[in-house]
């Protein structure tokens, strides 16, 4: 570990920030009382072998960011609202709040033209760039009931599709113009928490599940998948590298793993945080920022990969 430092509330999510990878966004969610969501989102740089605040926003609880670019930031709020950060040299404010749901935000994803985001009760929400919801349905959880919708990503090919994955067991593409399913797999047997579309390849995503396993498709064939890893702790996230030629997995009970995408196998472990591996980016040099919830630990360390060739976002 080259540098750590200890969150306010239990830390959930980490997110590069585009084009300035040394600096990251970190989120945190506590649940002080039954209706009482704790959080913030702070701002965190890793320069010349220091680890430095650089600003923060108490914001209530937050369970998922997206970069928009370098200076503004969707959050995904356990009130139901998605939240617009404005990042400055002056420091970081809240800019708007877009009401969503009545239920918790889970996850939330985009593009230039469009917002995704995804809640506790089973529905999924697609915004306009003028940050209108557009369109709304409901993907997971049977008849009568709601499913948390922790995987979520927009298909970068094709911004009318989005990947699901649900605590029903389901991996699902929709598309919002058609309003009809793409495909509906129940391969994995765990819920779904982390979706990767390949911004290389139109057919090819991954997939991770409380099942403990990564999963490589072609979604031209969905019936199995290519490749599978097991991880011996829930698959909580999945980070590809600028190179998209390693994946960082936050493994929950087992930690962060660095992973060679060619092989889907692990090339390192990360073990030094003591507490469920939640978070995950990639920095600049091959390094990566990771956090871990009930211990509200932060830390940056060295992926092993060669500085030289790999850079990360």
């Amino acid at each position: 570990m080259l540098a750590s430092r200890k969150t306010k509330y239990t830390a959930d999510s980490v997110e590069s920030r585009p084009g300035n990878p040394e600096t990251v966004a970190c989120t945190t969610y506590q649940l002080d009382t039954q209706t009482h969501k704790l959080g913030d989102v702070t701002i965190l740089r890793y320069s010349d072998g220091a680890l430095n605040e650089i600003a923060c926003c108490e914001t209530g609880g937050v369970l998922d960011t997206w970069w928009v670019d370098d200076t503004r930031l969707f959050a995904a709020n356990a009130s139901g609202n998605l939240q617009i950060l404005n990042f400055t040299d002056k420091g970081l404010s809240l800019e708007s709040t877009i009401p969503v749901s009545d239920s918790i935000l889970l996850a939330v994803d985009g593009a230039e033209d469009v917002i995704v985001t995804s809640e506790t009760n089973g529905r999924v929400f697609l915004l306009s760039k003028d940050q209108e919801v557009v369109s709304s349905v409901k993907l997971h959880g049977a008849q009568g009931w709601g499913s948390e919708v922790w995987g979520l990503a927009l298909n970068p090919h094709n911004h009318s599709v989005v990947f699901t994955g649900g605590d029903d067991c389901l991996l699902k593409c929709h598309d919002f113009r058609s309003g009809n399913a793409v495909f509906v797999s129940k391969h994995h047997e765990m819920g779904v928490c982390c979706i990767s579309p390949d911004p290389s390849s139109e057919h090819h995503m991954l997939s991770g599940s409380y099942d403990e396993t990564v999963l490589h498709w072609d979604m031209r064939s969905m019936r199995q998948p290519l490749q599978s890893c097991k991880l011996g702790g829930g698959v909580w996230r999945i980070k590809r590298n600028q190179e998209n030629t390693h994946i960082l997995v936050a493994g929950m009970h087992s930690g962060f793993h660095i992973l060679d995408l060619e092989k889907l196998q692990i090339n390192k472990t990360f073990t030094e945080h003591g507490s469920l591996a939640y978070g995950a980016a990639w920095m600049a040099d091959g390094l990566v920022a990771t956090c871990s919830f009930y211990d509200n630990l932060f830390s940056v360390w060295d992926s092993g990969l060669d500085h030289s060739m790999i850079s990360g976002t």
